[in-house]
C-alpha cells in the first residue's frame, strides 16, 4: 500500500472548518488521519512541508481545455498541467470546443483523451444545445449517462426566455446542474470591453453592464423548473443586487460564481493589457469590482472559478476588436484571489470559495480532507511574494492580465491521488 507523509504543514481543510498545524496522513490515494505534530510516527515517504499551507486541490469548475479542435491554444495534457502548477487539482471542462460536446459519443471521445493525458481529475460539462443550436436541445439524459456532470450555454447564451426555461426543465429532468452563461447579445453585440470612460477614450465599442444584468434577471425569473441553476462569471453591481433578492426563492438549488479578475481588476487594465485584457463579460468599473467582493465576502457568490480560455499568442495580438474574448487564470487564481481578498476575508473563507463550494455546486467528491477523502491538496506559500511571469506559463497561452504583477501567495506542491505530482517548479509524475 503506498503512503505518504506530510509533516509540518498549517493544514486548512475549510469545509470542515478545521485549521491547525497537523501531520497529513495518506495511503492508497486517500487521506487516513490528520494528527497534531508527532502524535503519530511517519508512514511511507515522508514530506516536510514546514511553513506551508496544505488544503484540499482547488476546484475549478470553468475551465477551457480547447481539446478537440482547437489544440493549438490548449491541450488536456497542457491545460491540466497548468492546474497543477496553479495548485488545481480538479476541473470542469467547457463543452465549446470543435466539434462541441453535446452528444454522448463526442463526450465518450473526450473522456478517452482525459484517461490517457490528464495529470489531474477533469470532469465534463454537457451543451444544451446540439450543434450551438438553440432550437435544437441536447439529449440531457444521454449525455449525463455519458458522464456529463452538469450542463451548460457557455459561450453560446440562449436568446429567448423560452429556450431557458426548456433547458433548465431538462437539466432538471437529468438531475444536473445548469450553467448559465449571462449575455443578451442584442444588447452586447460583440463589443470588446465595457462601455464606459476608457471604451470611449480608446475609441472602441463598448458593452452595457445591461448585456449581463438583464440576461441574470430572466434567468432568475425560472426558479419554479426546479432546477439547480449556478450564474458563471457574475461581474456587475446588478447581477449581484438580483442575485440577493432571488436566492430565497431558489431554496437552495442557486449558486454563482466568479473569476479572480472581475475582484482584482476593472476595465482600466484594458488600456494597459489590450487584447489580454479582453473576456466576456468584460471588466467593469470599480463599483462593480466593489460589490463583487462584497458579495464574495458573504458569501453570496460562493463560488470562484477562472474561466481559463486560452489562445494562441498570434489570436491575441491582433488588436482589441479583432482578437478572441479570454484570458487564462489556472496558474494565477489561487495568488491572484489571496492578493486581493486577504484583507477582507480570512484564509480559510478564500480556500473555501475555490474548493468546497465549487464542488458542492456541482455536486462533485471533490475539496476536503476528511478521512477516506481522495488525497488531493494544494501545498502553498501564503505570504510569498511572486512576478507573474507568463513566458513561464505551463499553459499554452500567454493571455493573462497578471503579465507582470506582483502576487502574494506561491503554489510549493501539489497532490494528485496521494502522490506529490508537482514540487517547487518540477512535475514529478
Amino acid at each position: 500500500m503506498d503512503r505518504l507523509t506530510l509533516t509540518g504543514a498549517h493544514v486548512i481543510d475549510p469545509g470542515s472548518g478545521f485549521s491547525a498545524a497537523a501531520d497529513v496522513f495518506i495511503a492508497a490515494g486517500a487521506i487516513v488521519a490528520l494528527h497534531p505534530p508527532g502524535e503519530q510516527p511517519p508512514q511511507g515517504e515522508v514530506v516536510d512541508v514546514s511553513g506551508l499551507v496544505a488544503a484540499p486541490g482547488l476546484v475549478d469548475i470553468h475551465v477551457h481545455l480547447r481539446e478537440p479542435g482547437q489544440t493549438h491554444k490548449e491541450t488536456i495534457a497542457s491545460g491540466t498541467r497548468a492546474a497543477v502548477a496553479g495548485g488545481v487539482t480538479t476541473v470542469c471542462c467547457m463543452p465549446n470546443t470543435d466539434p462541441p460536446l453535446d452528444r454522448p459519443e463526442r463526450v465518450a471521445e473526450v473522456q478517452e483523451i482525459i484517461r490517457r493525458d490528464a495529470v489531474c481529475r477533469v470532469h465534463v460539462i454537457g451543451a444544451i444545445s446540439l450543434d450551438n443550436d438553440p432550437d435544437r436541445p441536447s439529449d440531457t439524459i444521454a449525455l449525463k449517462a455519458a458522464g456529463c456532470i452538469a450542463l451548460t450555454d457557455d459561450a453560446f447564451p440562449l436568446p429567448e426566455q423560452a429556450h431557458r426555461r426548456r433547458a433548465l426543465e431538462a437539466a432538471a429532468a437529468a438531475s444536473l446542474p445548469f450553467i448559465a452563461h449571462c449575455e443578451d447579445k442584442s444588447l452586447s453585440r460583440g463589443a470588446p470591453m465595457r462601455e464606459g470612460e476608457v471604451s470611449r477614450r480608446l475609441g472602441v465599442p463598448g458593452q452595457p453592464d445591461l448585456a449581463e444584468s438583464i440576461a441574470a434577471e430572466r434567468w432568475l425569473e425560472l426558479h419554479e423548473t426546479g432546477a439547480r441553476l449556478h450564474l458563471a462569471h457574475v461581474s456587475t453591481a446588478r447581477t449581484v443586487a438580483a442575485l440577493r433578492e432571488a436566492m430565497p426563492r431558489w431554496q437552495g438549488r442557486l449558486t454563482a460564481e466568479t473569476a479572480p479578475h472581475y475582484f482584482c481588476l476593472t476595465d482600466a487594465a484594458v488600456a494597459q493589457h489590450g487584447a489580454n485584457a479582453k473576456m466576456n463579460p468584460p471588466l467593469r468599473s470599480e463599483a462593480d469590482r466593489a460589490a463583487v467582493v462584497e458579495a464574495v465576502c458573504e458569501g453570496l457568490i460562493s463560488v470562484i472559478a477562472t474561466d481559463h480560455a486560452p489562445h494562441a499568442p498570434a489570436e491575441k495580438s491582433l488588436g482589441l476588436e479583432r482578437a478572441p474574448f479570454g484570458v487564462i487564470g489556472l496558474e494565477t487564481s489561487l495568488a491572484a484571489s489571496l492578493t486581493a481578498l486577504r484583507g477582507t476575508m480570512s484564509l480559510s473563507d478564500i480556500l473555501l470559495r475555490l474548493t468546497a463550494a465549487p464542488a458542492r455546486a456541482l455536486g462533485l467528491t471533490a475539496g476536503c480532507l476528511a478521512p477516506g477523502s481522495v488525497a488531493d491538496l494544494v501545498l502553498f506559500e501564503p505570504d510569498r511574494a511572486w512576478t507573474v511571469d507568463a513566458a513561464a506559463f505551463h499553459s499554452r497561452g500567454r493571455n493573462t492580465p497578471f503579465a507582470g504583477a506582483t502576487l502574494t501567495g506561491r503554489v510549493w506542491g501539489t497532490v494528485v491521488g496521494g502522490s506529490l505530482a508537482y514540487r517547487d517548479g518540477v512535475y514529478l509524475a
